[in-house]
């Protein structure tokens, strides 16, 4: 019998002989009989669970005020499926991630959270308070899930730390980015139907009922649709019904089966859908992973391994925080840097003891915090296989879980000094004195960062003062100069400073990435802007260089060319751009004025209709054109009816 039970026999005047079999199961009967729960604490579960809905929803009430910021644009505001409501659910479930809003490679499929912000839209419209709102709630179900998974786990015994964790949990500032960004729905729904699944296999063994197990799968698979994370599910699913929820072994099978099976519907599934699409691979660039572009085998392995401290670094103080980590955020090291041999004694220490706890005491709970933690984080690692990014805060959602879990399971070993925290023990000085001090600290930052994710604008400036050497944060900086800031500025000095200024952060977003095709992209704007064409076209060819499907870069050459009179050149242009990327409407809109201009007005008249189609906000700009086509088409009828819609639309502005 491991000590503390020994010890805690004594405690409870049990007489303690290490040598007898008997006694030692004596004394541990006799405390489990004093720390399990009593068969009427539902009342007390309730207190708990209400608690935790309060806390997690005010550490993230005050993102209902903010708007909509960086991905929010592609998967919502600007998503012509989603902003068709009802009517675009069939092609949210038929088509990959981006396809309402682009044409992307190397795409993914995650109809589910898109579906609810088709539903979000029917009822609401665009409203980012809606949005947040439910990313809110969704956060508060994935709070109480959670800590209706541990309790029962454990059968109520280890209440307390499932308590501690939960509210760690809850507050943990690494979570802003998941919760405060509408767009990581996804990663909401992926935990929520995940942790649910677990409940409801739990459920299967203990009352025997199939219809536990069919949910449990149907769940899992939900979990799947919401996003791939849920694969390493598969490693965690064994981990609980083998050596945690130890019943019928059959019964554990089945629902390992269970698990694979919905993995292998949601692949199938998958592959069908980019299959039906013509979704193409590309190989990552810099920008997406920098490790894509490390110089040999062991410069990966050792940067990926120090980004593996830095995920433990971010987990122990969640500060500063950032909402990009690419080029050239995080350098290449090699093995002779003192940070990757910490990390890498670290992790081989935590595998080391995961695997002998979990192997020597049954059920223990160290070895599920920390094989939690490894499992959910391996899909991120980039050591097995690359992913789409190199480091980003989020993928840290599920395995907080795990370092949650430890931290509370210190408190009880060390702080309160038991086999077994009661609940009022979290009321001791000793307790506090931790505890306090860690939720006012994660309570702080959270509300604080919550406020930085206003817009992208706001979150963009403040995470560049903390990485000046971010390319991609140089960019979207001056990206925020050249097209946010400058489109609101009538007086044309104050205009000319703006883009200056945005060109020096394009700039040195280039200087540090040469490879980076949206900072070539956005100079090229700048110099539009300023009406420097010659100046424009080169900036856009050299992102053409970079990228010769970016349909951006595609459609504004296209305006250089209108500007100078090259219609034909400009058509062209944007052509390309509607085949690489068929619901763009501000390319379908210049194909009619190119027509228009070289006075094919039957063409003109279709592709202006179709950006009206697409895109509303056209009204104006479409309609009163099509007003003048109809005219020199000799349609009366058609030319007054535009010219009515552009004029309503006026009065309603």
């Amino acid at each position: 019998m491991p000590q503390s039970q020994s010890n805690s026999a004594k405690n409870n005047g049990t007489q303690n002989n290490s040598q007898d079999p008997a006694l030692k199961r004596q004394g541990r009967s006799r405390v489990e009989a004093t720390i399990t729960p009593a068969k009427n604490d539902s009342s007390l579960v309730l207190k708990i669970i209400a608690i935790l809905a309060v806390i997690a929803f005010l550490a993230y009430a005050n993102t209902l005020s903010n708007g909509y910021a960086i991905d929010d644009i592609e998967v919502l505001q600007n998503n012509a499926y989603v902003n068709k409501g009802f009517q675009g659910i069939v092609e949210l479930l038929t088509t990959p991630h981006l396809r309402g809003f682009m044409i992307a490679p190397n795409e993914t499929y995650r109809p589910l959270s898109l579906v609810m912000f088709a539903i979000e839209f029917q009822f609401w419209g665009a409203n980012p308070a809606v949005g947040h709102c439910f990313n809110i709630l969704v956060f508060v179900g994935c709070v109480v899930l959670l800590f209706i998974f541990l309790d029962k786990l454990f059968e109520g015994k280890r209440r307390a730390v499932a308590f501690v964790t939960c509210i760690l949990f809850a507050l943990h500032p690494i979570h802003t980015e998941v919760v405060a960004n509408i767009k990581s729905r996804d990663e909401l729904l992926c935990f929520f139907f995940a942790i649910l699944s677990l409940i409801l296999f739990s459920k299967s063994i203990s009352d025997n009922k199939p219809a536990h197990l069919l949910t449990g799968t149907a769940a899992l698979f939900f979990s799947f649709i919401s996003k791939e994370t849920t694969i390493t599910f598969l490693g965690i699913i064994p981990l609980i019904f083998f050596f945690y929820r130890q019943g019928n072994r059959n019964k554990s099978i089945i629902i390992t089966i269970g698990a694979i099976f919905s993995a292998l519907a949601f692949l199938l599934i998958r592959a069908a859908v980019l299959k039906a699409n013509n979704n193409t691979t590309m190989p990552l660039s810099i920008m997406d992973n920098n490790l894509a572009k490390a110089p040999d085998f062991l410069t990966h392995m050792a940067t990926a391994i120090m980004v593996l401290g830095m995920y433990l670094k971010l987990l122990i103080f969640p500060y500063p925080l950032s909402i990009d980590y690419s080029y050239n955020s995080v350098p290449f090291v090699g093995f002779g840097n003192v940070w990757v041999l910490l990390s890498l004694a670290v992790y081989l220490a935590l595998i080391s003891v995961g695997i002998f706890r979990l192997i020597k005491f049954r059920k223990d709970p160290w070895a599920l915090g920390i094989l939690f933690f490894l499992i959910t984080l391996s899909l991120f690692s980039n050591i097995a296989f690359l992913i789409g990014s190199g480091m980003n805060e989020r993928f840290l959602f599920f395995p907080s879980v795990g370092f949650c879990w430890l931290v509370a399971l210190a408190i009880e070993k060390w702080v309160v000094q038991r086999e077994y925290m009661p609940m009022a023990a979290l009321k001791s000085r000793n307790v506090l004195l931790i505890l306090l001090p860690v939720l006012v600290f994660y309570t702080t930052v959270t509300f604080g960062r919550n406020e930085q994710w206003t817009d992208s604008e706001t979150l963009f400036e403040a995470d560049l003062q903390k990485v000046p050497n971010n390319s991609r944060l140089n960019y979207c900086v001056g990206y925020s100069y050249v097209v946010e800031k400058c489109k609101n500025e009538p007086n044309p000095v104050e205009k000319k400073k703006l883009l200056a200024q945005g060109i020096a952060y394009l700039r040195k977003s280039i200087d540090l990435c040469p490879e980076y095709c949206n900072a070539q992209t956005e100079i090229g704007d700048a110099y539009f802007q300023a009406g420097m064409y010659d100046s424009a076209e080169v900036h856009d060819k050299l992102a053409l260089k970079i990228n010769p499907k970016a349909s951006e870069v595609l459609n504004n050459l296209a305006g250089v060319y209108f500007v100078t009179g090259k219609y034909a050149d400009a058509l062209r242009m944007c052509q390309q751009a509607v085949i690489i990327r068929p619901m763009y409407a501000q390319a379908y809109y210049n194909i009619g004025l190119c027509f228009n201009n070289l006075k094919n007005y039957d063409s003109s008249v279709v592709y202006l209709k179709k950006a009206l189609q697409l895109d509303p906000a056209f009204v104006g700009q479409a309609g009163e054109v099509l007003a003048k086509t109809y005219n020199a088409l000799n349609n009366a009828d058609s030319s007054r009816k535009y010219d009515s819609m552009v004029r309503l639309n006026k009065g309603r502005k």
